[in-house]
């Protein structure tokens, strides 16, 4: 039990330290030390989102998987084994061509 809660620290600090590192990493170098009002722009209208969009979708991804393995009770199903991705890119095709 004592090593899971280390785990998770371990896992949730390096978590944090590379959205960190991705949030300075991009097109534009900005420096954590020399903030300009372009470089805050910047941070706040695109990288700061862009990492939040990222680690929504990582979470909902492992959610949707665990609940997929539970619907099925089988450990080893994915959303590639199931179909489903086929689907997803079926509905995505149908509402490029109508939408």
């Amino acid at each position: 039990m004592f090593s899971c809660f280390i785990k998770l620290k371990v896992l949730l600090s390096l978590l944090f330290i590379f959205s960190i590192v991705s949030v300075f990493i991009g097109v534009k170098d900005i420096s954590l030390f020399s903030l300009n009002n372009e470089d805050l722009e910047l941070l706040f209208i695109t990288r700061i989102p862009r990492i939040i969009a990222i680690i929504i979708t990582g979470m909902s991804l492992g959610i949707c998987g665990l609940i997929m393995q539970q619907i099925t009770q089988n450990k080893f199903v994915s959303p590639t084994t199931a179909g489903t991705m086929d689907c997803a890119r079926f509905g995505i095709l149908i509402s490029l061509v109508f939408f």
